[in-house]
This record gives structure tokens, sequence and C-alpha cells, in this order.
């Protein structure tokens, strides 16, 4: 391609251009203004770690075994009330199993939410906690979003309650 180059002591064509002659490929090369414009795009993709939540220092003193005269006692009764369908994830600080196909939230604000899993999924798989996709709304929500445990299950959440200790 160089070599179709005119070289220093070589004359401009008579035909009166003001411009030296450049080939029509390397003058295509050094035109400043792009041909293609192209349109970028970043995505991100968040994941949000639950972790299992651990036990406090008082919940287990409460497990020792008490005195053999004094009666164990009885573990706390919980009533179920309605939560809604969604949760804001940001507020989910710990999970724990509490059967085949139950896990309780723990939320920051010191709530606990009783989430069922879908018939299909152990809750057994979530013992180490989950992970979870962040939507769109930031939100954790009934029959739309997935749980994936640490040995990759998937499940959905079916039924969403708040756990509210009996008087």
């Amino acid at each position: 391609m160089l070599s179709s180059l005119p070289l220093a002591d070589e004359r401009r064509s008579p035909v009166g251009d003001t411009e030296p002659f450049v080939p029509a490929q390397l003058g295509e090369m050094l035109d400043p203004r792009p041909e293609v414009l192209a349109q970028v795009r970043i995505e991100q993709r968040i994941i949000i770690r639950v972790p299992r939540q651990s036990l406090s220092r008082s919940s287990l003193m409460a497990d020792i075994a008490p005195p053999r005269r004094a009666p164990r006692p009885e573990p706390p009764k919980f009533e179920r009330r309605k939560v809604g369908k969604c949760l804001a994830m940001r507020d989910v600080s710990g999970v724990r199993v509490i059967n085949d196909d139950m896990l309780v939230l723990f939320m920051r604000d010191q709530r606990m939410i009783e989430a069922e899993l879908e018939k299909s999924c152990s809750a057994r798989e979530f013992y180490q906690g989950f992970y979870m996709e962040r939507s769109g709304d930031g939100r954790l929500c009934v029959d739309r979003d997935l749980l994936q445990a640490r040995s990759g299950s998937k499940c959905e959440v079916n039924k969403l309650r708040q756990l509210v200790p009996e008087d």
C-alpha cells in the first residue's frame, strides 16, 4: 500500500488538483470521521447473600440443660399473620431452616418471616443461607424470585407470613 504513494520528487497530476494524489484506501483510513457509531451497554448484576442466622449468646444460654428440679421451659409459640407478597431484600439479615419446606427470614427490624418453599424443594438445602439475584425493585416476591442454595438448588417462595409470639 505504501508503494503506491508518490515519491517526493514526483510532481502533482497535471489536472490542476490542489490536493496531492492519495490512493482511495489510504484516504479512507486517514479520514478523521468514524464511519460506524457503536453503542456500549453496561449491565450490572447484583447477587445478594443471606447468611445462616447465628445463635446469640442469650439463646445459647437458654439451651443449656436446666437443673433437674426445674421443669424444662416450653418453646415459644408463634401466631402466623399475613405480611403481603413481597419483602425488601435489604431488610433480610439472616435465615434458619425450621422444617422440610419452611425457612425463617430474620429481618433487621427484629421481625421473623416464615417463607414456605414450593413443594419440590427441600428447605434443608438452605441450612447455610442462600443467594438471590437482586430484582429491579429490590424485593423478594412470592411466585417470582428464586432463592439459590449454596448447593446449587433453586426454589421459589410460595407464601410469606410473619411470626408473632403468642401472648
